[in-house]
């Protein structure tokens, strides 16, 4: 869902958006999800977004491969600026951390959205802490039962 940035004005205008259209295919999830955003105009070259996404992500434990449900409540706020040309992309100090460029008058809140998605993702899933995995010898799922390795 792309949104021209200059048709906003100072009080929040409010976007809802289908999981159909933007939800990344890579990514299993359970049941529906929330995407809302509110975007309003801060001054003639920026604009505030702010987020919520809800959605309940099917995971697989790293060590034993067992499926898990990841819920997601993920609120953000991002100041969204028109990327200048010839400027220094990929830079970003604490400051602009909450920075979301664009590079034209567009804003795509499907983008946002997705790489939400991946943000609020686990580098490391885990189905406990004290999973014990699979024998990599046998297969085994060490959790359930023992090595039947010789």
């Amino acid at each position: 869902m792309k949104v021209i940035l200059t048709s906003l004005t100072r009080q929040e205008k409010l976007f809802t958006l289908a999981d159909a259209d933007w939800f990344p295919l890579e990514v299993v999830k359970a049941g529906d999800v929330t995407a809302t955003a509110g975007l309003r105009c801060l001054d003639a070259a920026s604009w505030s977004l702010s987020g919520r996404l809800r959605v309940t992500l099917v995971l697989s434990c790293d060590r034993c491969g067992r499926q898990l449900l990841w819920p997601v409540d993920d609120q953000f706020v991002y100041r969204v600026a028109v990327e200048e040309s010839g400027g220094q992309g990929g830079e970003v100090d604490e400051e602009n951390a909450a920075l979301w460029l664009v590079s034209g008058p567009a804003l795509d809140l499907s983008e946002v959205f997705r790489e939400r998605i991946f943000l609020v993702s686990p580098e490391k899933v885990l189905c406990a802490e004290t999973c014990r995995g699979l024998c990599a010898g046998c297969g085994a799922d060490l959790n359930l039962e023992p090595c039947r390795c010789p």
